[in-house]
């Protein structure tokens, strides 16, 4: 029995390598939307602090502590973009209804309308991107990305141990590579 982390996965070393190069590309697509995003963020903002707010309007009022977790930042950047939303009118702060002593952040009318237009203009964009996709293949998508998520979301206490540990070398010898359906005039950034 192997304990290499493909085969601990089920993922053959090939099919991994793929998954790897699909998503690193993903993350870089990824930025490259959100760099052009960044020109219609409110002036004074940074867009990531636009990603804020949409997440506490989406979410509700919440702690900053809470707020930081789950947008999965460290708890100094959003101290950070929380003094940018404050400061341009979109969240206010106040006390917790739970706990008196601590506070909350909740979104003013003003906060909601930009979350609202700025995510709606995220939401177009994919619409538009994906316009030639079948409805069955983007809720396939929906519901293989959610998986990914929630499993790389359950990994995360682990992520630093693996990574620690020296990788189980494997050379994929040509005939596992998996083939590139696209078409060859296709960017593979």
């Amino acid at each position: 029995m192997s304990t290499t982390p493909e085969a601990a996965s089920g993922l053959d070393p090939a099919l991994a390598a793929a998954l790897n190069t699909e998503l690193i590309r993903h993350a870089r697509l990824l930025h490259a939307l959100k760099s052009s995003m960044a020109t219609v963020a409110p002036e004074g903002l940074d867009l990531a602090a636009v990603g804020l707010l949409i997440n506490l309007v989406r979410c509700g009022p919440r702690r900053q502590g809470e707020l930081a977790e789950l947008s999965f930042l460290d708890p100094s950047t959003v101290s950070r973009h929380v003094a940018q939303l404050a400061r341009a009118g979109y969240l206010q702060r106040r006390a917790d209804p739970q706990d008196g002593r601590a506070v909350q952040l909740v979104a003013t009318a003003d906060g909601e309308r930009v979350a609202d237009d700025l995510a709606e203009r995220r939401q177009a964009m994919i619409r538009e991107a994906l316009d030639g996709w079948a409805p069955e293949d983007a809720r396939r998508l929906v519901e293989l990305l959610r998986r990914l998520n929630d499993d790389l979301d359950a990994f995360r206490p682990r992520l630093v141990k693996v990574l620690a540990e020296p990788p189980a070398r494997s050379r994929l010898a040509p005939s596992d590579q998996l083939p590139d359906l696209r078409d060859p005039d296709e960017e593979t950034a």
